[in-house]
């Protein structure tokens, strides 16, 4: 069976992230998917795209984004692309754990909820200058 392959292509904006998840929904809505999974590929998707808009775009400039989903038998691929600032968001440190309600804040837990879902993450800053992620969701929890 060959995988079925779908980019998605828009400006890097945040009146472009509910358009583009529903855009994602549809491509995950034709695949039979049981929900751990489809819930896993959502929040990476959800997460990766709304941090390169809020942190990715250089001073002054416009950013686009370009997501090619694999839709495998064992896992489901997210390529994310986008010709924003540097960021590796493997090197990036999880959250110390909250100690009380009182320390605990909105935010900043994101990339480690989306190491969680992913069975893997790899990163390539690209010689024409774009950053390349690519996030593996499989398809079955690990061990079932």
């Amino acid at each position: 069976m060959n995988p079925q392959r779908v980019e998605l292509r828009f400006p890097g904006t945040r009146d472009r992230i509910a358009p583009a998840f529903a855009d994602f929904r549809r491509v995950l809505d034709a695949e039979q998917l049981v929900a751990a999974p489809r819930y896993h590929a959502e929040l990476v998707f959800d997460e990766i795209v709304s941090n390169i808009v809020r942190h990715g775009a250089q001073p002054g400039g416009e950013l686009a984004v370009c997501v090619t989903v694999e839709l495998r038998p064992e896992a489901i691929v997210l390529t994310f692309e986008d010709d924003g600032v540097p960021f590796d968001p493997r090197v990036r440190e999880d959250p110390a754990p909250r100690r009380s309600l009182e320390d605990a804040k909105a935010g900043g837990s994101g990339l480690m909820l989306v190491r969680r879902a992913a069975s893997s993450l790899d990163y390539l800053r690209t010689a024409d200058g774009r950053n390349r992620l690519t996030v593996r969701v499989a398809r079955r929890e690990q061990g079932a």
